[in-house]
C-alpha cells in the first residue's frame, strides 16, 4: 500500500490546506471570536466549548460560535466585523506550525516541487497568517475562501489554485485535515492525503482518501 511519502514524492504540485494542515490557528480564531462576542455584548465561549467548524468559510465558523452562546442571527455581521479588527490585531501571535511541516515545505522546495495553499480562511488573513510565521517564499500561490465565488468543497478553489500553479491536476494532490478537503479533492479528481493530526475526524472516510499520516516527520523521512 502507497504511503503519504510515496504519493507526495510523486507529484510534482502539491496544494496544502492551512488550519488544521500547515498550522494550529484554533487558539487564535477562539481569542478574536471571544473579542468580537464582547464588543457586540454577548458572552463568550466557554474553555471547553470546541468550535465544530474550523473548516469552513468565516461566516460558517461565526455562525457556529453565535450557536453556541445563543446570539442571534441579526448580530451576525457586527460580530464578523469585530472579528476580522481583533484576528488582524493578534497577528497570529497564538498559531504555530505542526511539527516537522517546515522540514517538509523546506525538502519539497529543495526537491523542485511546486507549492500552494488552498483554504477557506479568507485569503489575506491566510497570507498574513504565511508570513508570520516565515512561509509566504514557500508558496507560489495562496487560495481562499473568498478568492473565488465557491469555497471548498466546491471544485472551483482547488482547480483555479492548480491552474495558477500552472500545472495538471494529473501531477497535483491535495493535503488537508477534514472531510471538507478529502470531498474539494474527490470533485478535482485528484488524490488527498490526510493529515490526521487536525480538526478533522471520522467523516473524512466517507470519501477517497489516499494515505493519511499523523506528523510531517512520516513524509521527510
Amino acid at each position: 500500500m502507497k504511503t503519504a511519502k510515496d504519493f507526495v514524492d510523486g507529484c510534482s504540485a502539491i496544494v496544502f490546506d492551512l488550519d488544521g494542515t500547515l498550522m494550529h490557528t484554533e487558539p487564535d480564531i477562539r481569542r478574536a471570536a471571544n473579542q468580537a462576542l464582547i464588543d457586540c455584548g454577548f458572552q463568550t465561549l466557554a474553555p471547553e466549548q470546541v468550535i465544530p467548524n474550523l473548516y469552513g468559510p468565516l461566516p460558517d465558523i461565526l455562525a457556529s460560535v453565535m450557536a453556541l452562546v445563543q446570539a442571534p442571527a441579526v448580530a451576525a455581521e457586527e460580530i464578523q466585523q469585530a472579528y476580522l479588527t481583533h484576528y488582524a490585531r493578534q497577528a497570529h501571535d497564538h498559531s504555530f506550525l505542526y511539527p516537522n511541516a517546515l522540514a517538509l515545505l523546506e525538502q519539497l522546495l529543495s526537491q523542485g516541487h511546486h507549492l500552494a495553499v488552498c483554504t477557506n480562511k479568507i485569503e489575506k488573513s491566510a497570507k498574513q497568517a504565511l508570513e508570520r510565521h516565515g512561509l509566504s517564499s514557500y508558496f507560489t500561490v495562496v487560495t481562499g475562501g473568498d478568492t473565488t465565488a465557491h469555497p471548498k468543497p466546491h471544485p472551483l478553489p482547488l482547480l483555479t489554485t492548480i491552474d495558477a500553479l500552472q500545472a495538471k491536476a494529473s501531477n497535483c494532490l491535495l493535503i488537508g485535515d477534514t472531510h471538507v478537503d478529502a470531498l474539494c479533492a474527490s470533485n478535482c479528481g485528484i488524490p488527498f492525503v490526510f493529515h490526521c493530526s487536525g480538526y478533522g475526524d471520522d467523516s473524512v472516510r466517507q470519501y477517497p482518501v489516499a494515505a493519511s499520516f499523523a506528523n510531517y516527520a512520516e513524509i521527510c523521512r
